[in-house]
């Protein structure tokens, strides 16, 4: 592996990075999933404090690999939180 990889699961509350360098080491960070005082978006602000790059760096060639996935979606479902929704389509799916 010559570049970072990072995984990341992006929740209603926190936003969970774990990362491996290239060398080989595993580094964690944890972040609030909203604080727009801060940062825009905790994703981005996480591959940034683990790379310790300001927000003017590009990341150009740093980074083999993103994988994110998030539970906010699953989560309002369980929780019933989200908006109501109707899905109308087409007998047989045609136009």
């Amino acid at each position: 592996m010559s570049r970072w990889q990072f995984s990341i699961d992006r929740g209603g509350t926190f936003t969970d990075i774990v990362a491996y360098s290239p060398e080989g080491r595993i580094v964690t960070c944890k972040l609030l999933s909203e604080n727009p005082e801060r940062y825009q978006d905790a994703a981005l602000q996480g591959i940034r404090e683990i790379l310790q790059l300001p927000a003017d760096v590009p990341l150009d060639g740093r980074i083999e690999s993103i994988k994110m996935g998030t539970t906010v979606g699953t989560n309002a479902l369980l929780e019933r939180k989200g908006e109501k929704v109707a899905l109308a389509i087409t007998r047989g799916f045609k136009d």
